[in-house]
């Protein structure tokens, strides 16, 4: 049974099939797309995009590890539960992927060659129709494919599409992704685990289809199969006949299983392996070789080669949490105070598979001699440990932090947590009960402690770290040619194939191309559609789950506002205390991330860091500090949904934490300390580290996650309220963590001095802008109730003689800093369209603007339309056709905006945004069509689906709690909610058209575009760029 709150739990239903490789053609990986498009019982050429398009799923996924595939899915309504699980159970196991009928499949989700440039219809040459990119040509002249590079005349260029060979290659041009696949690689020699599950870009083009078939016989069987279900009694019975009816006609096939079988690599190295490899890095301007990213290195050790006993993984995971658990754990602090490299990565112990991994190592050192230091750096500090061992407040410490996350457990998506956790022994033929079951463990492993202090984590150090030769050294260096040397190379491989066909081979190339093309532009019949499985409005909640709250304005004369929540909590507390730091000035809000920072980081007067730290995690289940800027809606608005002008919002430093019943006093003291108590002025080299890290993991999404950082780029241009938000957590914070860590390092003292005043104002802020969130069993509430008298009444400083101004209500009033971000956004993100240049192979293209102005009020149809865009057009075009991994469109009712963006995107930018340009049109289209048929269907689904994203997975007692808090503070009423979602289900195909009539004449739209160098040289569009580095 999930914790939490709710009285709907998820219902979680997964099956997986151990799946071998044997080359890195990434076909398991690419049948796990496949079968998910089409099977007998569901015969459209997509089920799992119908499911996304208008069921209540909570969870509708699937995944490929290096030796399994998942596809679990999870859902709150009986109904929408047993039709998931009926989809899946047919794809898997009935997939017409692998039968002739799905000849296009492979093409589609896997790879193909394409035509570049090839007219609408996938022909080539001339095009005299009215419907090929000719008419976009200026001059009047027919537009010719380009010459062929095979240096055959009458053959048009071929490039590699498909969604899995996208998704590859954004996944390779990510330098620590792969910097994994190398290790693992050269970690493995002789197993499976040698190859790449996923697919390496540059193999699998060589996947054939009778490889592909071939591979889901093997081991799509019952036999090779593990299923899992979560949910009431009937929920359970209903899945065991489900798969019985799909599993007892197929068969028993050991053969399935034994072929699928994964051997252990033995610890077969003389001595370390070392590799020295390149990864593409952006050229700097100063145009030195290796650009500004620094070299990476890391250490990655091969653990066990038979199973561990549960106590001795437990003891790993311990082990894992005493070296690299916090920025204050030796392994770390030593990596990072060493000033080599600006940030750890590794990730340390990896026990997901049959054998585990340690891995430690760093990115960015800025010369290749600093490779060596920090590799002697990394086993001089684990010499060190080896022989002087852990304290007991480490030990305790990392123990109880690890105990507390096992007891504690997940939210409404437990059922899938348990699955998931449950295959690293399942996969393998061990119980899976040796994965969740942990009291035995922990209990050996507490008398294993008792008796020998430290001796079981040094004797690991000393057993498979340093005295084990089988671990893999990898250096990656940069090189600011590798891209055009990648592209160059991929262009090599295709004529050379193209140069190998003879005519019969090329024609059959370009037929097949206008086949899937004819065959992805076909509607699909209403028999064939009628065959989807659909839930009607009557099988939806008509009320929104609203979560327990209860507020006193006053609580024990503190003049504190005391909000609490009764909710299941099996015996722990979540405490938030929140401070209003709307008395900051606008100029030193970047200060804020570093203040946070230190006061999660370092220690007090009294206490080391690592002392300080380890003390919170002997006594609680964690306490953190953390910022939260949030729009509020203005005074009177609380039950309409208009746009809000954007002026009103609230700026609340919190400090969150959480602990058990017997807890609540040392927690209270803690969060005394944590506000109170920091010490601030010998904290450089902590907030050094911190600065230098946040940085550098911030600069990897920009290339990792481009469409995020696009999107809030364009919403920070129309709303002033967004233009903070950007400019805290935007590409633009890149700049201001660049000036903050260059004045750590330069004057401390002055810095230092800012720091504390920040502090003192925040302290000194009025008692009627703080507030004290609790959330718990009413056991909990009680306790908690008890001892927070004193922290409100005694521990917080009271200024004597001059009291503060009292907090102004922001939803009257405008906040502080929205007149100088007015300033500040003309100059720094006006409307305009930008490029940021980033490494990458794939680009991520964005564009938006105001759909509804300031005071407008929005229906809740908005965002069924939304949700059909993403789920239709943008999924059917531009993901399926051209191959993107992802297609969004997002609308926001609370500040008018709408944005349309892509994700780890092949095509050029300018195609993707003609992509865009036509969704409106589209959308048109479908309302004098399709939208209508079969009593509105389609508009039904789209109202499911998107009633299914409002309504999410159960919440935690934790999440429901904050939830509540957070719609109580923006002033979001029930009755709002209810209205909201009374609309959506009310929603017609005139909602669809006037959707549709404001997005083309959309308010003065922009652009945000993250790519290459190379991408925007080829752009003829006059952008704004800068470098995200």
């Amino acid at each position: 049974g999930g914790g939490g709150y709710d009285p709907k739990p998820d219902k979680v239903f997964g099956v997986a099939f151990r799946t071998k490789p044997e080359s890195s053609t990434g076909v398991p990986h690419i049948l796990e797309h496949s079968v998910l498009c089409g099977s007998k019982k569901y015969p459209s050429r997509d089920p799992f995009a119908h499911l996304l398009k208008g069921s209540l799923q909570t969870f509708l996924n699937a995944m490929t590890y290096p030796d399994r595939t998942v596809y679990p899915v999870a859902s709150r309504n009986r109904a929408d539960f047993r039709n998931l699980m009926d989809v899946y159970l047919d794809a898997v196991f009935h997939p017409r992927a692998v039968e002739e009928e799905g000849w296009w499949v492979l093409q589609q989700e896997g790879w193909r060659y394409d035509v570049v440039d090839a007219n609408e219809d996938g022909s080539v040459g001339d095009d005299d129709g009215d419907n090929g990119r000719n008419l976009v040509v200026g001059n009047g002249g027919q537009e010719q494919p380009q010459r062929n590079l095979a240096g055959n005349p009458d053959r048009a260029d071929f490039e590699f599409k498909g969604v899995v060979f996208s998704e590859m290659k954004g996944a390779y041009s990510n330098p620590e992704d792969y910097l994994d696949r190398i290790t693992q690689s050269l970690l493995y020699p002789d197993n499976p685990y040698h190859f790449d599950s996923g697919g390496d870009p540059a193999i699998i083009p060589t996947l054939t289809r009778e490889e592909f078939v071939a591979f889901y016989k093997k081991y799509y069987h019952p036999t090779n199969a593990r299923l899992f279900v979560a949910g009431d009694e009937s929920d359970v019975y209903h899945a065991l006949s489900t798969a019985d009816h799909y599993m007892s006609p197929m068969g028993y096939n050991p053969e399935s299983r034994k072929d699928s079988v994964i051997n252990y690599q033995q610890r077969t190295f003389h001595k370390p392996v070392r590799e020295r490899k390149p990864f593409a890095a952006a050229a700097s301007e100063e145009g030195e070789d290796g650009g500004s990213e620094g070299h990476m290195l890391c250490v990655t050790w091969l653990l066990n080669t038979q199973p561990l006993s549960p106590m001795m993984e437990l003891a790993w995971i311990v082990l894992d949490s005493l070296l690299l658990g916090k920025p204050s754990s030796p392994m770390r602090k030593a990596l990072e105070d060493s000033n080599l490299g600006e940030e750890t990565i590794g990730g340390g112990l990896e026990d997901e598979l049959l054998q585990s991994t340690f891995a430690i190592g760093m990115k960015g050192l800025k010369e290749r001699k600093d490779v060596g230091v920090l590799e002697d750096l990394i086993m001089g500090t684990l010499h060190k440990l080896d022989s002087d061992g852990f304290s007991e407040e480490e030990i305790a410490s990392s123990m109880n932090t690890i105990e507390f996350q096992l007891r504690e457990g997940g939210g409404g998506l437990r059922g899938m947590e348990i699955f998931l956790g449950a295959l690293s022994k399942w996969n393998y033929d061990l119980s899976p009960k040796d994965a969740l079951v942990y009291e035995d463990a922990l209990k050996l492993l507490k008398d294993e402690i008792h008796k020998t202090g430290s001796n079981t984590f040094q004797q690991l150090i000393h057993d498979s770290l340093l005295g084990n030769n089988h671990r893999v050294v990898l250096e990656l260096f940069p090189s600011t040619t590798l891209e055009a040397d990648q592209l160059q190379d991929a262009k090599i491989q295709i004529s050379r194939a193209q140069s190998r066909m003879n005519d019969a081979e090329y024609q059959s190339v370009i037929d097949e191309g206008i086949k899937l093309k004819k065959l992805q532009d076909t509607d699909e019949t209403p028999e064939v559609i009628a065959t989807n499985p659909m839930l009607s409005i009557s099988d939806i909640d008509p009320t929104p789950t609203e979560y327990p709250i209860h507020v006193d304005e006053n609580a024990f004369k503190s003049g504190i506002r005391v909000v609490s929540h009764e909710v299941a909590s099996s015996g722990i507390a979540y405490v938030d205390f929140g401070l209003d730091i709307s008395m900051i000035p606008y100029e030193d809000i970047i200060l804020l991330p570093s203040l946070i920072s230190l006061l999660n980081e370092a220690g007090t007067s009294d206490m080391s860091d690592a002392e300080f730290r380890n003390y919170i995690g002997k006594l609680t289940g964690g306490v953190y500090a953390t910022m939260d800027i949030m729009s509020v809606k203005p005074t009177g608005w609380d039950d309409d949904s208009k746009v809000v002008p954007g002026v009103n919002m609230l700026t609340l430093l919190f400090i969150r934490g959480k602990c058990t019943i017997e807890k609540i006093s040392d927690l209270f003291a803690v969060f005394e300390k944590v506000l109170l108590d920091i010490n601030l002025d010998d904290s450089q080299d902590i907030l050094r580290n911190a600065l230098k890290s946040n940085l550098s993991s911030k600069k990897s999404s920009v290339a990792s996650r481009g469409h995020s950082f696009a999107n809030r780029r364009i919403r920070g241009r129309y709303s002033v309220r967004n233009f903070i938000d950007e400019k805290m957590y935007g590409v633009s914070s890149l700049e201001s963590y660049a000036t903050v860590l260059e004045a750590v390092n330069s004057d401390w003292e002055i810095f230092v001095l800012r720091l504390k005043k920040l502090r003192e104002a925040i302290l000194n802020g009025s008692r009627n802008g703080m507030i004290l969130n609790l959330t718990g069993d009413r056991d909990v509430l009680d306790a908690i109730m008890v001892k927070a008298e004193d922290f409100l009444v005694n521990s917080l400083p009271v200024d004597l003689g001059h009291p503060a101004p009292p907090t102004p209500d922001f939803r009257l009033v405008d906040h502080p800093w929205i007149a100088p971000a007015k300033e500040d956004m003309l100059q720094s993100n006006p409307v305009r369209d930008e490029g940021i240049v980033v490494s990458t192979q794939v680009a991520y293209v964005a564009e938006g603007g105001r759909l509804y102005d300031v005071e407008e009020t929005v229906s809740a149809s908005v965002s069924v339309v939304s949700h059909y865009l993403t789920t239709g057009y943008m999924w059917d075009v531009i993901r399926a056709k051209n191959g993107a991994y992802g297609a969004y469109s997002q609308f926001s009712s609370n500040d008018g905006i709408a944005t349309l963006f892509t994700y780890r995107d092949p095509n050029p930018p300018e195609d993707t945004l003609d992509a865009f340009h036509a969704a409106a049109d589209n959308v048109l289209q479908d309302a004098s069509s399709s939208l209508t048929r079969d009593d509105n269907a389609a508009i039904t689904t789209a109202i499911i689906g998107t009633i299914g994203g409002l309504d999410g997975s159960a919440l935690s007692a934790k999440e429901a709690g904050w939830v509540a808090l957070i719609r109580y503070l923006r002033g979001e009423s029930a009755l709002c909610r209810q209205r909201w979602r009374e609309e959506v289900l009310k929603s017609s195909v005139d909602d669809f058209v006037d959707f549709a009539q404001r997005l083309k004449s959309w308010k003065t739209p922009s652009i945000a575009i993250v790519a290459s160098q190379s991408a925007f040289n080829e752009m003829e569009r006059d952008l704004s760029l800068f470098k995200a580095q």
